[in-house]
């Protein structure tokens, strides 16, 4: 395959992000790096010595695909990257089309997220939200649902709403939950 040719950098690096498992976790510069160097060597080498990885290269791309005009990811290089549900989608449809595989991989992005949704569906915010009752669902109920406490830092949170926003996304009644309580807990 000739990524070279066809994807730029930054899609590269959100193609990379995605065989990460970047969907559910955020994917560290470095891991990155050796993943985009593995499947486009030409465009993440230096000039003269085009076995090594040039680091700069791709954190330009990693930045790239942040910017407003590609939100594709979110992140940076001291918190690590995560896809957004643009690059999901953009990435999800990528891989379909050309059957991208990566050999380490233990479960396909589609399984992990798969995984996720099953831990959402079993929570008490969904089961009030089913059963009508979403006036009842507490704060307790929302911590459960996306894992996060009053002792996370911001970008731990962040990295959780991503995670959740990305398991949700084809599934509408756990859309209409996250969205609903999103709303409600917005100060948390």
């Amino acid at each position: 395959m000739k990524l070279h040719d066809e994807l730029s950098n930054s899609e590269i690096l959100t193609l990379t992000v995605y065989l990460l498992d970047g969907t559910i976790s955020p994917v560290d510069l470095e891991d990155a790096a050796i993943e985009a160097f593995r499947l486009a060597p030409k465009k993440f080498s230096w000039i003269k010595y085009d076995d090594r990885i040039d680091l700069r290269i791709v954190e330009y791309a990693l930045r790239g695909a942040c910017r407003p005009s590609m939100q594709y990811l979110k992140g940076s290089n001291k918190h690590g990257y995560m896809l957004t549900q643009a690059g999901l989608e953009w990435a999800e449809n990528y891989d379909e089309e050309k059957q991208i595989s990566i050999t380490s991989r233990k479960l396909s992005p589609s399984d992990l997220i798969l995984k996720e949704q099953i831990r959402l569906r079993g929570t008490h915010a969904f089961s009030k939200f089913q059963n009508g009752e979403k006036e009842k669902i507490t704060l307790m109920d929302f911590r459960e649902f996306t894992r996060v406490n009053d002792y996370f830092p911001e970008h731990i949170r962040k990295q959780r709403y991503v995670k959740i926003d990305n398991a949700v996304k084809d599934d509408v009644d756990l859309k209409n939950v996250w969205g609903f309580i999103k709303t409600k807990f917005e100060e948390e």
